[in-house]
C-alpha cells in the first residue's frame, strides 16, 4: 500500500477520480490498538471508525445484542395488544404490503408470526397489483376488507401517508396498524390509524435506528408478539434471514448497528438449511454458495423476488414462501426465474435506448427526465432499475416515466448524494397525483402532459440545491495499492467490512501505471485485462465494457479504480480485480 498526492484524474468513462486522505496518525493508532492490518484500519477510519470498541462492534455485529427493544417503537404496545385480541377472538386480519422485496418479505414475516401464534385461518395477505392498482393502501382495499369481514388491517412498507384510508378504516370499524418507514421530514403519521409503527415521526418515541427497513419494522412487531413464546430466539433468528434480504434490497443504511447486525446474521445463516422450502428453492436457483454476500442478495436473490411485482404480480412470491413441498417450491422458483429473465431483457432494451438518447444530447441538465409509452419499451416495472443505471452513467438525479393509454405517467426516480428526492418532488407536488419514497429512491404519478413542466421545474430546483461539482460521475478510492498488495490474505482482511451497502460501500482502490500484458473479450461484452507484476499476472475483469476494447488494446499502461476479489476455481483461490473505471496512460 502506498500514499502519494493525486493529480486530478478522469477515467475513460468520464468519471472524476478522488483519493481519500485520512489522518495517518489515526490509522497507525487504530492498527496498533487493535492489531488490524493497515489497509483494514485505513478503510475503517475512512468510515468514521477510530476507536477500538466502535471497530469491534462494526466488525463483529451480534444479532441479539444489537437489536433495540421493540417497545421503543411508538404504538408497539397497542399494536401487540390488538393483534393478540384479534387472534383470541378469532377475528380476521388482512396483511397488505408493497410489491417489492421489502414489502413481500414483510408480508411473510408478519403472516408467519401471526399464524404461529394461533392466527392460522384468520390471516390473509394482499399485495396490490402494480399495473391495475398502483402503489399503496387504497380506499378500495379498505372497503373490500370491510365487506369481506376483516376486523384488522396490518400494512407494511405502505400506509404512512394514507390519511384518507385511515379515516375510512375507522369509519368502517376496521383497526389499521401501519408498519412503515417512509415518513417524510416534518410530516406526521395518520392520526386515525389504530397504531403506527415507524422509526421516524415528530411524535415518535425516538427510536434509535431511523434507517430501519419496513421488513425490519415487521421483525420488531414479530419480536414483540413473540415475547412470551418459548422458542422466541430461534423463530426470530429464522425470520431475520428474510429481514436481511429485504434490508439489503431496500438499500437502507448498513452502517447502522441494528441493520448491520440483522444483515450480518442473515449472511451467516442463509447457507444453513432452512425449514422453508421456498427459501431453499430460491437459494438453489440463484446458485448461492456456502458464503453469502450482500452482492448475492442484491444481484441474485433480490431481483428474482422483485421480478414478480415488476413483470406480473407479487403474489407468486408469497406462494413460494408458503410452498408445502420442495417440488412445489422448485416450480414456483422457476417461474420467478423466468420472470427475472424477462425483466432483464426489457430492462436492457430500455437502458440501451436511453443511453443512446443521453449520448445524443449536446448538454446534460441538472436532472435527467425521460418518458415514453409501454409500447416504446418504457415498462412500468423496470423504469426504477433503468433510473439507477442512468444515474450511474451520468451522475445526475434521474426520473423516468411510463405513460399508459389513459395519459397518466407512472414514474420512478433515483438520486445522487445531496439531492433529497422527496423534497424535490415536494417542489412540484401541485403537478403530481401522488408520490412518496426515500431520499435516494422514489415513485410518483402525474398526467403525461405535465412531464415537461415537471422536468423544467426540477432542473431549476436542482440548480439551487446542487453545485456543478456535485454533478457527474465521481469515484473515491479508500487507498492506493500496488499490484503486489492484491493478495488473497489482504482480500480476506477486507471481507471483514461486510455487509456492504448504503453507508458502508465496498472498498474501492486506486492502482496506477500498470502494464497490460493482454486484453481479452469475454462473451462479446466483457473485458479481461491481464496485468503484469513482478509476481506474475493478475486478471482484472470489467463487465459490460467491450466498447472500450480498442482503446485498451492500444494502451501500454493503465490506471484503475477497482475492487479486489477472490477467484475460486477448481479448488484454487487467486486474487483478481473487478474494474470500476480505467484511465489510459
Amino acid at each position: 500500500m502506498q500514499s502519494r498526492p493525486m493529480r486530478v484524474m478522469r477515467g475513460i468513462t468520464g468519471a472524476r477520480w478522488h483519493l481519500e486522505s485520512p489522518d495517518e496518525s489515526l490509522i497507525e493508532q487504530l492498527a496498533a490498538q487493535t492489531g488490524l492490518p493497515a489497509i483494514l484500519a485505513r478503510c475503517l477510519v475512512n468510515r468514521g471508525l477510530t476507536g477500538p470498541e466502535a471497530v469491534t462492534a462494526f466488525l463483529e455485529p451480534e444479532f441479539h445484542v444489537n437489536l433495540h427493544p421493540p417497545g421503543m417503537l411508538r404504538d408497539m404496545a397497542s399494536a401487540v395488544d390488538r393483534l393478540r385480541r384479534a387472534i383470541a377472538n378469532r377475528e380476521r386480519i388482512l396483511v397488505v404490503t408493497d410489491f417489492d422485496v421489502d414489502g413481500t418479505t414483510s408480508s411473510v414475516i408478519l403472516s408467519q408470526t401471526l399464524r404461529l401464534l394461533g392466527g392460522d385461518g384468520l390471516v390473509e395477505c394482499y399485495i396490490p397489483d402494480r399495473f391495475t392498482e398502483g402503489y399503496g393502501l387504497s380506499t378500495q382495499i379498505v372497503e373490500r376488507a370491510a365487506a369481506d369481514g376483516f376486523s384488522v388491517i396490518v400494512t407494511a412498507d405502505i400506509g404512512i401517508k394514507s390519511h384518507e384510508e385511515a379515516r375510512l378504516s375507522r369509519h368502517l370499524g376496521l383497526d389499521l396498524i401501519i408498519c412503515d418507514h417512509h415518513l417524510p421530514d416534518g410530516e406526521d403519521v395518520p392520526a386515525e390509524a389504530y397504531a403506527v409503527l415507524c422509526p421516524k415521526g415528530s411524535s415518535g418515541t425516538g427510536y434509535p435506528n431511523k434507517h430501519l427497513a419496513a421488513c425490519g419494522v415487521s421483525l420488531k412487531l414479530a419480536d414483540a408478539l413473540l415475547a412470551d413464546h418459548p422458542k422466541r430466539r430461534p423463530i426470530l433468528e429464522s425470520l431475520a434471514k428474510l429481514t436481511a434480504i429485504g434490508t439489503v434490497a431496500d438499500m437502507v443504511d448498513l452502517a447502522d448497528p441494528e441493520n448491520r447486525a440483522i444483515v450480518a446474521h442473515g449472511l451467516r445463516t442463509l447457507p444453513e438449511r432452512s425449514n422453508n422450502a421456498g427459501l431453499r428453492a430460491l437459494l438453489k436457483l440463484a446458485q448461492v454458495g456456502d458464503t453469502v454476500t450482500t452482492y448475492d442478495i442484491g444481484f441474485k436473490i433480490g431481483p428474482r423476488i422483485n421480478a414478480a411485482g415488476r413483470i406480473a404480480h407479487a403474489g407468486s412470491v408469497l406462494r413460494l414462501f408458503e410452498a408445502a413441498t420442495d417440488e412445489e417450491a422448485a416450480e414456483l422458483a422457476m417461474k420467478l426465474d423466468a420472470l427475472n429473465s424477462e425483466r432483464q431483457h426489457i430492462q436492457s432494451t430500455l437502458f440501451e435506448h436511453l443511453k443512446k438518447e443521453v449520448e445524443a444530447r449536446p448538454t446534460l441538465g441538472n436532472v435527467m427526465v425521460f418518458h415514453g409509452s409501454e409500447r416504446e419499451g418504457f415498462h412500468r416495472g423496470v423504469v426504477g432499475i433503468a433510473c439507477s443505471k442512468i444515474v450511474e452513467l451520468t451522475g445526475r438525479p434521474t426520473f423516468i416515466c411510463s405513460v399508459n393509454e389513459e395519459g397518466m405517467a407512472h414514474g420512478s426516480a433515483r438520486s445522487i448524494s445531496g439531492f433529497h428526492l422527496v423534497d424535490a418532488l415536494d417542489s412540484v407536488s401541485d403537478l403530481l397525483v401522488k408520490y412518496g419514497g426515500h431520499p435516494m429512491a422514489a415513485g410518483f404519478t402525474l398526467p403525461a402532459d405535465k412531464v415537461d413542466e415537471m422536468h423544467s421545474r426540477l432542473d431549476s430546483y436542482a440548480g439551487e440545491i446542487l453545485s456543478p461539482e456535485d454533478l457527474g460521475r465521481s469515484l473515491t478510492a479508500d487507498a492506493e495499492l500496488r499490484l503486489t498488495d492484491v493478495t488473497v490474505d489482504a482480500i480476506r482482511d477486507l471481507q471483514r467490512l461486510e455487509p456492504h451497502g448504503i453507508g458502508n460501500p465496498a472498498p474501492l482502490f486506486l492502482l496506477r501505471n500498470l502494464p497490460i500484458a493482454r486484453v481479452l473479450v469475454l462473451k462479446e461484452k466483457h473485458l479481461k485485462l491481464q496485468l503484469s507484476s513482478d509476481r506474475g499476472t493478475i486478471d482484472a475483469l470489467w463487465w459490460n465494457a467491450v466498447e472500450h476494447h480498442e482503446a485498451l488494446e492500444a494502451a501500454g499502461r493503465v490506471s484503475l479504480m477497482a475492487r479486489p476479489e477472490i477467484n475460486s476455481w477448481n479448488g484454487r483461490q487467486s486474487p483478481q480485480l473487478k474494474i470500476v473505471d480505467v484511465a489510459v496512460e
